[in-house]
């Protein structure tokens, strides 16, 4: 374990819709506040008390947004956690009893023990964020009305239904519109932007994608964007039993924009092209080739922002 792992004092917070309940990693005492302005005030107020400096919590799909931002306000260190690492964390542990101020005294340890802390967020970035939720949300629904619609047999009620949809597709068009106009509007959005937009397959949706749900790009080392992507190959070998490789984890809503970028990117430029049919000629499935593109992507998406130059075209290999 790490020096500053041991001498940091770490908390964790269990976030719900209606509340916040907190823990001090290594004592007994907790605390139950509102998940509001003033409870919000009254949990770091007693976690600065204690003089911890470093709080984790897990990403709840938005309801920690306030506390998120209030803590990085008063200078604490913040680590967020995706529930499935606090849930493995848990079962490593042999934790089995469940329930809030247990779970915050769980999110505690495992940020005592976690050497990664988060980087202030961009209020911008989580404005924007919570837009494309809207928009994919809005897909989603699209997608499900057009299927629904191709069940019905009455000609008023697909009329009915297809009118729905095409005031969906209004909507999504209007938000990417947005969120692309806010990209623009901000220097330091809009120089990520254009980097971006230089590589094979990126278009400007993904591009905004990636400048909103990935904002680490630019900082990682070969092979860290892959694997938060979800796209990086894990071993799957026991002794002597060698076993096919597999992907998992990662943020599921970019991967999606890469999958699309790698066929565009496939499509159309001759090295990616000439990359994915020597994988498929070797033998492998089309789906592998794809996500092999899908890795390269991202990895130039992060070569090209830590270098601030536009990608140059050139066989890939």
């Amino acid at each position: 374990m790490k020096k500053d792992q041991v001498s940091t004092k770490c908390g964790g917070v269990d976030v719900c819709k209606l509340w916040l309940d907190a823990a001090e990693h290594g004592l007994e005492d907790s605390l139950r506040a509102p998940n509001t302005a003033e409870g919000i005030a009254e949990l770091i107020g007693w976690f600065k008390a204690r003089g911890v400096v470093r709080v984790g919590f897990e990403a709840t799909g938005g309801f920690e947004r306030k506390l998120l931002l209030a803590l990085e306000a008063e200078g604490l260190e913040v680590v967020m956690f995706q529930p499935l690492q606090v849930l493995a964390f848990g079962r490593f542990k042999g934790r089995k009893a469940k329930n809030d101020e247990k779970d915050a005294r769980l999110i505690a340890a495992a940020t005592a023990q976690c050497d990664t802390v988060k980087a202030a967020s961009d209020p911008l970035l989580m404005e924007l964020a919570e837009r494309f939720t809207v928009y994919e949300r809005i897909s989603e629904t699209v997608a499900q009305f057009k299927t629904f619609a191709q069940q019905l047999d009455g000609e008023p009620h697909k009329a009915e239904v297809k009118a729905q949809i095409l005031s969906l597709v209004a909507a999504k068009t209007r938000l990417a519109r947005q969120i692309i106009a806010a990209i623009k509007a901000a220097p330091h959005l809009a120089q990520r932007y254009g980097l971006l937009m230089s590589i094979p397959g990126i278009g400007p949706l993904i591009a905004a994608s990636l400048v909103v749900r990935m904002p680490e790009l630019g900082s990682m080392e070969f092979g860290q964007a892959a694997s938060m992507l979800g796209t990086a190959p894990y071993d799957r070998d026991s002794g002597s039993f060698k076993g096919r490789r597999f992907i998992g984890g990662g943020r599921e809503r970019p991967r999606r924009m890469m999958y699309m970028a790698a066929l565009t990117a496939i499509r159309h430029d001759a090295g990616f092209k000439a990359f994915a049919t020597r994988l498929v000629s070797a033998g492998k499935a089309k789906k592998v080739a794809i996500v092999a593109v899908m890795r390269k992507l991202i990895e130039a998406a992060n070569l090209v922002l830590k270098r601030n130059t536009p990608w140059v075209t050139r066989t890939a290999n």
